[in-house]
């Protein structure tokens, strides 16, 4: 019994000692890390590396030292759009939200300098983040509204978005997907975010339409990757279509990235606000059906079948 015991004590003092060696491992290379990017930003690096070693320092969780790099940056370079996105990033890690606020739009006045150009959309996003955080919804709305104007497509996408509301109305889902295609995604958050807080501000019609394109725009992609894959897939219906996605693990990370359950309650709830109220059901089922995941929305769905509802709306006038 005591040479069991003493192995076991022997074999428990190895592993203490190998995690703590491996925890000191890592704190000593995240501090050698530091210290070069300590060192770094006091040099003459060129400005998009200084913006890297702000990265690390920022996802090392130094928000301090990762301040003084990016300042730096400015401090150079004078027009930084990328620098102050950073900042603005700390800012709102640190919950100063008005300060993160005049930092992203800091960042915005010069968008065209961004070294990357879609980070003017992850501003836009982030800026868009923190009205809503902060119950600016007017602003919020407005800013979800400038990503959109954003898209080259954008009038004609209109068009089409109202037409396919039109036919899920008039017929369903199935009908829709076999008429319509579309896999541009540009855009989709968007189209998401603006479509929830329509239907949350009672707005049903302009929430319908915003949120129709984001599960086209998922069902477009997976129908056209699975198509790709087999060559001879053909579309029968929306239900069959989420099952083969949902066979593939890419798709079924896209269909958690693009929050397709979440954009089918709120369509479903949307039409149910709106007066559609078998077109809200069949929806709701298929969430119930597919949702293999058992998300919140699942759950939510299932409330909706036994005893539907429209949520509370909120005051947007601000």
């Amino acid at each position: 019994m005591n040479s069991l015991m003493n192995k076991t004590a022997l074999i428990i003092t190895i592993i203490i000692i190998a995690y703590s060696s491996s925890v000191y491992a890592q704190d000593t290379k995240e501090q050698e890390l530091l210290d070069y990017i300590e060192k770094a930003y006091t040099t003459d690096e060129p400005s998009w590396l200084l913006l890297e070693r702000g990265r690390q320092a920022f996802e090392l969780g130094e928000y301090g030292l990762a301040s003084r790099v990016f300042r730096e940056v400015i401090e150079r370079d004078k027009i930084s759009p990328d620098a102050e996105l950073w900042l603005a990033r700390i800012f709102e890690k640190e919950g100063e939200y008005v300060l993160a606020e005049k930092q992203y739009n800091k960042a915005l006045e010069n968008s065209n300098d961004f070294y990357i150009p879609e980070q003017k959309f992850s501003a836009l996003y982030s800026l868009a983040e923190i009205y809503r955080k902060t119950d600016q919804y007017g602003k919020y709305e407005k800013t979800l509204n400038e990503i959109i104007e954003c898209d080259e497509d954008r009038v004609e996408l209109f068009k089409l978005q109202y037409a396919m509301m039109e036919l899920l109305k008039k017929a369903d889902i199935d009908k829709l997907l076999e008429l319509y295609r579309y896999d541009k995604d540009k855009s989709n958050r968007a189209f998401t975010e603006l479509g929830i807080f329509y239907y949350k501000t009672g707005r049903y019609n302009e929430a319908e339409v915003n949120l129709v394109l984001p599960v086209v725009v998922t069902a477009t992609v997976g129908f056209n990757y699975i198509y790709d894959k087999t060559a001879n897939y053909e579309f029968t219906d929306f239900n069959d279509l989420i099952e083969t996605m949902q066979s593939y693990p890419e798709l079924t990370g896209y269909i958690e990235y693009n929050n397709l359950f979440m954009n089918l309650y709120y369509l479903s709830a949307s039409l149910y606000a709106d007066g559609y109220y078998e077109e809200a059901d069949d929806l709701w089922n298929i969430i119930v059906k597919y949702d293999h995941k058992k998300s919140t929305w699942r759950n939510r769905a299932r409330r909706q079948l036994r005893a539907p509802f429209i949520e509370p709306v909120i005051d947007s006038r601000f």
